[in-house]
């Protein structure tokens, strides 16, 4: 992901990973981002007030918890979040196509998969 976002990166630093976490697990809170990206409380206040000025993410109270806010992606947020992925996806389309062979661009489909039943089996792991 670092090769392709250093030549395909359409947003500030952590903005994708911040839309991409809203989307995939829904409203979260500051502190939740925070640790997810391993910054802090702070960098992840400036973060998101950066974003929520931009129209990318909304604020609304937390129903659980009167003293914090969730954030969640607004509909311009989806867009640019899809519009990066697809950046991209272009990208590794067109560096795949140029570089390997037929059974490799093959084994390359297969990967998405394979990352996310790994990924899903590490967050249950991380519940326990």
């Amino acid at each position: 992901m670092r090769a392709v976002r250093s030549v395909t990166d359409t947003l500030p630093g952590g903005y994708a990973e911040v839309l991409g976490t809203l989307a995939r697990d829904g409203p979260q809170n500051i502190s939740s981002l925070a640790q997810f990206r391993g910054v802090r409380h702070q960098t992840m206040r400036v973060t998101v007030a950066e974003m929520e000025s931009q129209g990318l993410i909304t604020r609304t109270p937390d129903p659980d918890d009167a003293r914090s806010v969730l954030l969640d992606l607004t509909a311009h947020g989806h867009a640019v979040l899809n519009q990066d992925r697809a950046a991209r996806r272009r990208a590794v389309a067109a560096a795949a196509t140029a570089s390997l062979t037929a059974d490799q661009q093959a084994m390359l489909g297969r990967i998405p998969v394979i990352l996310e039943t790994l990924a899903a089996e590490l967050r249950e792991r991380s519940t326990r």
